[in-house]
Parts: structure tokens; C-alpha cells; sequence
């Protein structure tokens, strides 16, 4: 490739890097990384890692090089629901990198485990921001969009029903909604959100996330790495499935065990079919314990997690590959490489997947949590041998419809842009909360909030410990949830003109009756109509802003010397 006229310096930020892979976000971070470095682009990882000791505590910075890129791995802390969205240790040490590389751009990719928060503190460093987005984080903490009973969510709303609280650093217990209302709204401060299928990027614009800076674009596949060249038969006739992926619910495994134990009792199959499943996860034990069962004994072969170069080896003998995940994938890796490398598909008919199969003519499509249609599917390729491979010659005729060079030559394009205009997407209604303890009422408030305001706007709920500038900058209101006086939180919103809704006491009546700025409240169904008032009605809203900058001086000088107390952040 031909260096760029005007290079970019450019930091990626991946929760895991290789040679430490999880799954495939980590691939496409990496293969991203290496091919802006080899078109001239100067480009710096930052990369999370487990393993915290008290040696090597969470937070740590780590250093190496890997495929001659320059590697910083962050001892992450935990990928608990609480703590994985939001950790300033490493919202600094992304700023830190940006000016230690004199950096002017970001390409994030998966977060989970490192904080949203790094996109904020990107922004302030001057760099550009792209985000990759590689499932449904940005709306959903369980990231797949399957409800606890393994139904797929069709409610953004309904976080709650999987997890109602989450538990914070320092303790406190908040809304789930809280949570996923911050990670939203750090999203919405990137220029740009990319999504490599347009399953996701609808799925983001239904949970209500700025179109204009949506945009779809395949990651491809790194055609040069994938072998193209024609099937050698298997050397006793059979035919070889491959899965490859987490062994996990989500991914379909214990449909994909009982397709093989359907298939082991079907007499016609006998001797006329291998299957390896390629990955780690928490069903190994039971995959391992399947594939000694009698009539399954050499015909289902686990291999754990292969080097990129052993699997690539394994595909070049694979006639289909298999992938029946349960919940709608993004656009998985294992089924680019299978057209890449001229391999039929068998996959279920959810998010991008259905969008990388050509039913019937590069493989099958079929219904999700059903091992007898899998069977069926993959007894279609056992009964007719030549079917796998007419099914991969046709995948391996759009291969160049994949080629990543095109993604990447995009990204080079979108590093060039000016940074977007601001829209009315971008003008997020932000309600900071506050409160001592979460009362039951406030939590079933917060819960049924969408419902209860509509057809009104729906604010950004944000937790005033997780608020900086920006989200004050944003705020429309600061919303007290319990009695106790919170003075600190009152004078920071009264300065900035930020009207509060607080419960009624003595304190707060004062504050209200001689000054202005304070709405208060005696039952939720009170503070409910407050709400839904102040955040629709734009008049009132400046008039109470008005009187809480009259009633700042007075809410400091009321409040106790406490107030004020300044707090040390913990290093992680």
C-alpha cells in the first residue's frame, strides 16, 4: 500500500488484544491495527488483560510488541455489571497515551471491562473517535440481547427484568437503567458509530441512538490470509463440520450437541460425517463428555482454542462450518472465513448472520434452539457430498465482496473527516441523580419511567458520582431521589443554573421559598409530574434555571463544612 499523503497517529483501544483472544472483536481490532501501521499510519494498541494480583493490581500498565505493533495492556478489574461501563483509571490512562504519542485519533473497539468513559476522555484529548460496535453492549449489559430465560429482548426498556440494580464501586445501589443510560450516552459523544452489520445499526437506531452517526461497514476478512484454493475430499469420504466459538449457551452449543447426538442415531449418517468444535468456554466439560459417548467416539473432536495459522490449516480441510448461536450475532468472523475460504455455512436465521448466508446457495439458514432442524441441515450435506462443495465454489465466488482492504481504505476516509455538526440526536436530555440510599419507590420509579413519560421526552438518567463536566453541561435537571440534604450536589447544579427536584424538608423548603431554582416533592407521584413538567416544557425550564443561580450562594452558605469534603480516587 501506498503511504498516506498525510498519516494519521492513531490509537486502538481493545479489551482483549491477541495473543490474548476471546472471541472476534479481538481479531478485527488487531487486523485493523496491522493494516493502518503497513499503509503508513502510526499506530499505538491499548489492550485489557486479566490476571489482577496484589503484584500486578488492577489498573496496571503493562508493555510489549506484537506483530511489530507497540502494545499497552491495562490489568482490567472486573467484567461485573457494576464495574465494567465506567472506571476513570482507564479514561485516564487512554488520555495519557493520546499525549505521550501526540495521537489524533481513536479506534475503540469492544469496552466491556474497560468504560465507556474512555470516549469522553478521548473527546477532551482532541482525538477523533470511531467506535466499532461488536454487539449490543451499547444498550444491553448482557451484551447479547437474551433474556434470562433465553428469550430474545424486545424491549429496550426492560433492563431491569434481567438485573434491577447494579452495585458501584463505592457501594451504592442504583437503577440498572442508570447504567445503561451512561453507556449510551458515552457513546453518543463518538463522531462516528460503526457497525459491521445493518442488523446492528438498526438495532442501536431503535434504542434510540443518533442515525446520522450510525453508519454500516463490514469489518471484511483479510483475503490474503484465508485460503481460496479448492477442497481436498476427506480422505474417507466424510464430510467435516467445524464450529468455532465460545462453548457457551449463547453461541448454540447445546443445540449443536444434541444435532450430533441426533445425528450418531441416524443409521444413514453412520461413518459419513466428522464434527470439530474449535473453542474454550464453561460447556467444554460437556462438549468432552458428548464426544466419548459410544457411536460418537472419533467422530466429535474438541481442539480447545487454535493459533490463528492452525485453524486457518483446520478450514483449508473443513467442507462446512456450523455457527447456531441463540442470540443475533453482529457479523461473525467464522462465517466471513467460511466465504473467504470457499466453505459452506449452516447458521440460524437471526441478526447478521442471515445476512452473510445465501440460503441454498452458500449453505442454510435455520430456525434458532432447534437441534432437530440443525440435523436435518447437516444431514442435506452427509446425503448429497457434492452439495458442501458447490455451496463453498459459490462462497468463494463473493470473496472479494469481503475484502477488508475496502474497510479499511473507509476508516482512512472517516480519520479525514471533520469532526460532524451536531444534531438534534446529539442534544441528550440529561437528568443527574443523587441520593444517600435508593429508596423502593424511587427504584420502581425509575423502572417504569419510559411508560410514564411518554409521549414526553425520555432523559438520560446519569449518577452524579460518573457525571464531569460534559454530563453537567448536558444536564437538564439534578433529581434528589431521598431527604437527605445533599448540599454539595444542590450547589453544583444551582451554579450551573441547573434547576433540582428534591424531596421536602425544612433545608430545601428554604431554599425554595426565598430563592428560587428547587422543586419540591412530598410522594414519587408528585416528583413524577415534576419531572414530566420540567422536561417538556422549555419555558419553565429557564425560568427555574434562572432563580437556582440566585439560590447557589445561598445553598453554600446554608450547607455544613462537610459539603465540601474532597475525595481521593482509588488507583482502581
Amino acid at each position: 500500500m501506498t503511504r498516506p499523503e498525510t498519516p494519521h497517529r492513531v490509537l486502538v483501544v481493545s479489551n482483549f488484544f491477541p495473543p490474548q483472544t476471546v472471541g472476534g472483536a479481538e481479531l478485527v481490532a488487531h487486523r485493523q491495527a496491522r493494516a493502518l501501521a503497513a499503509r503508513g499510519h502510526h499506530v499505538v494498541v491499548l489492550a485489557g488483560t486479566t490476571g489482577a494480583s496484589e503484584a500486578n493490581p488492577a489498573g496496571s500498565l503493562g508493555y510489549d510488541v506484537h506483530d511489530g505493533l507497540p502494545v499497552y495492556r491495562l490489568v482490567m478489574r472486573s467484567f461485573d455489571a457494576g464495574l465494567n461501563f465506567h472506571w476513570p483509571v482507564a479514561a485516564r490512562r487512554v488520555a495519557g497515551l493520546i499525549a505521550a504519542h501526540d495521537l489524533d485519533a481513536v479506534l475503540f473497539h469492544n469496552l466491556n471491562g474497560l468504560g465507556a468513559d474512555m470516549i469522553l476522555a478521548a473527546r477532551r484529548a482532541g482525538a477523533r473517535c470511531l467506535v466499532t460496535l461488536h454487539d449490543h453492549w451499547g444498550h444491553c449489559f448482557r451484551a447479547t440481547r437474551l433474556r434470562t430465560d433465553g428469550r430474545i429482548c424486545a424491549d429496550h426498556e426492560r433492563c431491569a427484568d434481567c438485573q434491577a440494580t447494579i452495585v458501584d464501586p463505592a457501594g451504592a445501589v442504583l437503577p440498572m437503567r442508570l447504567r445503561r443510560d451512561y453507556v449510551a450516552w458515552c457513546l453518543g459523544h463518538a463522531d462516528r458509530l460503526i457497525s459491521p452489520s445493518r442488523y446492528l445499526a438498526q438495532s442501536y437506531r431503535d434504542a434510540g441512538f443518533a442515525p446520522d452517526r450510525l453508519m454500516a461497514l463490514s469489518n471484511g476478512i483479510d483475503l490474503g490470509a484465508v485460503p481460496a484454493a479448492a477442497k481436498r475430499p476427506a480422505p474417507d469420504g466424510a464430510v467435516r463440520f467445524v464450529c468455532s466459538a465460545y462453548l457457551g449457551e449463547h453461541k448454540g452449543i447445546p443445540v449443536l450437541l444434541e444435532a450430533a447426538r441426533r445425528l450418531a442415531a441416524e443409521p444413514r449418517a453412520a461413518g459419513r460425517w466428522h464434527l470439530t468444535i474449535a473453542g474454550e468456554g464453561h460447556l467444554r466439560p460437556a462438549a468432552e463428555k458428548l464426544a466419548a459417548q459410544p457411536g460418537l467416539e472419533g467422530r466429535v473432536r474438541l481442539t480447545g482454542r487454535l493459533p490463528r495459522q492452525e485453524f486457518l490449516a483446520l478450514l483449508a480441510d473443513t467442507d462446512v462450518i456450523v455457527l447456531p448461536s441463540v442470540w443475533p450475532e453482529n457479523e461473525p468472523v467464522s462465517l466471513l472465513e467460511a466465504v473467504a475460504s470457499g466453505t459452506a455455512q449452516i447458521a440460524t436465521d437471526l441478526g447478521g448472520s442471515a445476512a452473510l448466508v445465501e440460503h441454498g446457495r452458500g449453505g442454510y439458514l435455520i430456525a434458532p434452539g432447534d437441534p432437530d432442524a440443525l440435523a436435518e441441515a447437516m444431514l442435506r450435506y452427509i446425503h448429497a457430498p457434492s452439495l458442501a462443495a458447490a455451496h463453498g465454489d459459490y462462497n468463494r465466488s463473493r470473496r472479494d465482496l469481503f475484502d477488508e482492504s475496502r474497510t479499511i481504505s473507509r476508516l482512512e476516509d472517516l480519520l479525514d473527516e471533520p469532526a460532524p455538526a451536531a444534531s438534534a440526536g446529539d442534544a441528550a436530555m440529561v437528568v443527574v441523580c443523587g441520593a444517600a440510599s435508593l429508596p423502593p419507590q424511587a427504584e420502581a420509579l425509575v423502572r417504569a419511567l419510559h411508560a410514564n413519560l411518554l409521549p414526553g421526552p425520555i432523559p438520560r438518567l446519569l449518577w452524579h458520582d460518573w457525571c464531569g463536566a460534559e454530563a453537567w453541561a448536558d444536564a437538564r435537571l439534578l433529581w434528589l431521589w431521598d431527604r437527605h440534604a445533599h448540599e454539595a450536589l444542590f450547589a453544583q447544579a444551582l451554579k450551573r443554573g441547573i434547576p433540582v427536584l428534591a424531596p421536602h424538608t425544612d433545608w430545601a423548603e428554604g431554599l425554595a421559598r426565598h430563592y428560587g431554582g428547587v422543586v419540591l416533592y412530598r410522594t414519587y407521584l408528585e416528583a413524577l409530574a415534576a419531572l414530566g413538567a420540567l422536561l417538556a416544557m422549555p419555558d419553565l425550564r429557564r425560568e427555574f434555571a434562572a432563580r437556582a443561580v440566585a439560590a447557589a450562594d445561598a445553598a453554600v452558605a446554608m450547607a455544613p463544612r462537610g459539603a465540601f469534603d474532597l475525595r481521593a480516587e482509588q488507583a482502581a
